[in-house]
């Protein structure tokens, strides 16, 4: 008798973790089934959903943890509804993981970028000449011009773009010996907006910024020695997706890739710096398929954070890219964080084509 309410009171608590765990698996997938939604969307978003899908990369976790509580739900308890939501949730992580594949698998040898848009050049080790190039949003207050220049030294950057660059922060750099490191510039700073500029070891001939954006962003053209031909760089910062800029956003996003082409053609180009875009927005990979590869999705790294950085809140979204065309390889990529802006920096070792 008493073993008979042992096991009564064994198989209710099964039937109630179960529940719990069920319970719990619905509400855990919600994010990730919404978000998903918002992934597949084609129509043009505004507020609040361009921000809200910067979000999808971590509703993977909440769909993971989801999935293990439906699976103890139906290993407690099996029943046609929990096995149901168990294949559900299967198949949300799936498609999720689908999404995001492209991000996390490193292209082979070299990563070379197709030279126009629809035309690929197969990857191979090839000779060439490496560059080091960099970007980092230095943000309103500025970072501390010495770090970053130690930051550029010891990963022997060639190539420095700054968005978001102001006349103090300038100043800041010229003190700390900026044109020692980087004698040559492309330089778009005054106290009428929103500044950028590009510094370079190699000769760089400026071609003025990109027009009618809302922050200036650099231009110029650089000559290395050893590659074929001079290549095409644009320190890109973008509009914001805030609420009523995002119009702004979205044709900044498409202009910036048209710009290239009016002023480089066909010929290498490298894009970096603030695009305010992930490889979750539609309008980033409608940049992509005009000819660019993404340096950190080339290195299976497209889902590495850059933003927020230096807060409380760990970075959780890819604002900030290097894009390549033209034929040009990507070796390596990696981010830095800098005291005093919000954004990480993005470094990529790039091999031009000779």
């Amino acid at each position: 008798m008493q073993t008979a309410g042992v096991r009564s009171q064994g198989r209710r608590f099964r039937r109630v973790s179960a529940w719990f765990c069920w319970a719990a698996a619905a509400i855990l997938c919600l994010p990730g089934a919404s978000l998903t939604v918002l992934r597949l969307v084609q129509a043009d978003m505004g507020t609040p959903w361009i921000q809200l899908l910067s979000l999808f990369p971590a509703s993977i976790v909440l769909t993971t943890a989801a999935l293990a509580a439906a699976v103890l739900a139906v290993c407690l308890n099996s029943r046609f509804s929990q096995t149901i939501l168990a294949a559900l949730v299967t198949a949300l992580l799936l498609v999720q993981l689908q999404l995001v594949a492209p991000g996390l698998m490193p292209l082979d040898g070299t990563g070379l970028a197709p030279q126009a848009a629809g035309t690929a050049v197969s990857p191979g080790p090839g000779p060439g000449r490496t560059v080091t190039v960099m970007a980092l949003n230095v943000g309103s207050k500025g970072v501390d011009s010495t770090v970053l220049l130690k930051e550029a030294r010891a990963r022997k950057v060639d190539i420095l773009a700054l968005p978001e660059l102001g006349p103090p922060g300038l100043e800041s750099l010229e003190t700390a010996g900026i044109a020692a490191v980087f004698p040559y510039r492309s330089v778009d700073v005054d106290w009428a907006g929103v500044g950028s500029a590009i510094f370079s070891r190699f000769p760089l001939q400026a071609s003025g910024r990109v027009p009618d954006s809302a922050f200036y962003q650099s231009r110029g053209v650089v000559t290395v020695p050893g590659a074929a031909g001079p290549i095409h760089l644009t320190a890109v910062h973008i509009d914001s997706p805030r609420p009523g800029r995002t119009p702004e956003w979205r044709r900044e996003l498409h202009q910036v890739g048209e710009a290239r082409q009016d002023v480089a053609g066909a010929a290498p180009a490298i894009l970096l710096g603030d695009f305010n875009a992930s490889y979750d927005h539609r309008e980033f990979r409608g940049l992509l398929a005009t000819g660019f590869t993404d340096a950190a999705q080339a290195s299976g790294m497209g889902m590495a954070p850059t933003w927020p950085a230096g807060s409380r809140i760990p970075p959780f979204v890819t604002l900030d890219h290097v894009l390549v065309t033209g034929g040009i390889g990507i070796r390596s990529f990696a981010t830095v964080s800098v005291p005093g802006t919000d954004h990480a920096g993005v470094v990529a070792e790039l091999l031009l084509p000779d």
